[in-house]
C-alpha cells in the first residue's frame, strides 16, 4: 500500500518511532494498494527556514529507523519492534518512506535465516555493530542502499511526543489490552474506549504498540502511521517547526542515553529541513503488509512472514523509483 503525506512528521518522527499503514485521514484502515493525497501544509508566517549548507552530502540518502524496547539486561531485549526506511531525493525534491515487519524472515548476513527485528541484537554480539548489521540485512534484503541509521528506544517517542504537547486521534475501536506489558516484567493494563481522543507521549506509546485488535501487526501500524499524521497535522497548524529545530539541543542532551546513530544532530537537522522544503505529493510512504507478504511456520515452529517477491519487486518499483519511472513501469 502506497499513500502520500506531508513532511512535519519527519521531523520528529525521523528521530522516534513509528510505522506507516493507513489512509491520508484520522482513522486506520486495514491497508489497500490505493495511493492518498495528505491535506495541504498550511501556509507557515514564520521567516523561511534556510536550506543547510551541507544538503549536497544527503543527495539519495537512505536512513533506516529502529526502535527497541529496552527494559531489561536480557539480549533479546535489543530485538528491534519497529523497522522504517526514509529515502531523501534532495534534488527530485521526494521523499520515499517504507515500513518493514518485525516478523519478516531473511537471511541475516554471517547468522543464517532469522526475523528481521533480530539483526541489530546479532551485530551487537558478533562485533559487527548493531546498526551496520541491520542496514546491510535490510539492504540485501530488498536491493536498497541504506547509507545511515538511527536507534531509538520508547522513552525517547514519549519524549518527543510531549515536546509537541500530544497528540489528537480518533480511535475507531474500544481497545482492552490487560496485558500491555510495564517497564519491567509485568503488566500495564491499557484500557482506550472508540472515539476523540488528546494522547501524551505514555498513552500514544500504548496506543502504537499494542496489539490487542484482531489484525494484530497490522492494526498496529496502522495506528501508528495514525499519529504520524496526527504529529503532522499538529505541527503544521502550530507552526511548531522553527521551535523544535531551536531546541533540538536541548533534546538531543535528553535522548543520549535512549539514541544510537551514525548521523550527527547537524546531519539529523539538516535532514529535517530537507524533508520540510519537499512537497506534501512528492512524500510518499508504504508498509510492507500481507499484500506481499504470507504467513508460514519454520521447522521450529516459529509463526513468520514470507515475502512474496513479485509483490514486493512491484511495491519497491511503486516506492522508490521517480515517479516518470514508475509510470513507465
Amino acid at each position: 500500500m502506497i499513500r502520500r503525506m506531508t513532511s512535519m512528521a519527519i521531523l520528529l518522527l525521523g528521530l522516534t518511532v513509528l510505522t506507516a499503514c493507513s489512509k491520508a485521514a484520522g482513522t486506520p484502515v486495514r491497508p489497500t494498494p490505493t495511493i492518498h493525497h495528505a491535506t495541504p501544509t498550511p501556509v507557515v508566517r514564520e521567516p523561511p527556514i534556510p536550506l543547510p549548507k551541507s544538503h549536497s552530502q544527503f543527495e539519495l540518502t537512505t536512513v533506516l529507523l529502529l526502535g527497541t524496547d529496552r527494559r531489561s539486561t536480557d539480549s533479546s531485549s535489543d530485538n528491534t519492534d519497529t523497522l522504517m526506511l526514509f529515502h531523501l531525493d534532495p534534488n527530485g525534491r521526494r521523499i520515499a518512506i517504507l515500513s518493514i515487519p518485525r516478523d519478516l524472515y531473511v537471511e541475516i548476513p554471517d547468522h543464517g535465516q532469522g526475523r528481521i527485528n533480530t539483526a541489530y541484537a546479532w551485530g551487537e554480539q558478533d562485533g559487527t555493530g548493531g546498526l551496520a548489521l541491520a542496514r546491510q540485512t535490510i539492504s540485501t534484503t530488498l536491493g536498497i542502499p541504506v547509507q545511515h541509521a538511527v536507534l531509538l528506544d520508547f522513552h525517547a517517542f514519549v519524549t518527543l511526543i510531549d515536546a509537541i504537547g500530544g497528540v489528537d486521534v480518533d480511535v475507531p475501536y474500544t481497545i482492552s489490552d490487560p496485558t500491555y506489558p510495564d517497564s519491567g516484567i509485568g503488566y500495564d493494563p491499557f484500557y482506550l474506549p472508540a472515539g476523540q481522543h488528546h494522547l501524551e507521549g505514555a498513552t500514544a506509546l500504548k496506543y502504537a504498540r499494542t496489539r490487542a485488535t484482531p489484525g494484530g501487526d497490522f492494526d498496529r501500524t496502522a495506528r501508528q502511521q495514525q499519529l504520524v499524521l496526527a504529529v503532522r497535522d499538529r505541527v503544521t497548524r502550530l507552526d511548531l517547526m522553527p521551535g523544535l529545530i531551536a531546541q533540538s539541543p536541548q533534546l538531543w542532551a535528553v535522548l543520549q542515553t535512549a539514541l544510537e546513530t551514525d548521523l550527527t544532530l547537524g546531519e539529523i537537522v539538516d535532514l529535517a529541513i530537507i524533508a520540510s522544503r519537499t512537497p506534501a505529493d512528492q512524500i510518499v510512504t508504504a508498509g510492507i503488509d500481507q499484500t506481499c507478504t504470507h504467513f508460514w511456520t519454520t521447522p521450529g515452529g516459529a509463526q513468520v512472514l514470507i515475502l512474496d517477491q513479485a509483490a514486493i519487486e512491484a511495491l519497491l518499483t511503486d516506492l522508490f523509483a521517480p515517479p516518470s519511472a514508475a509510470a513507465a513501469h
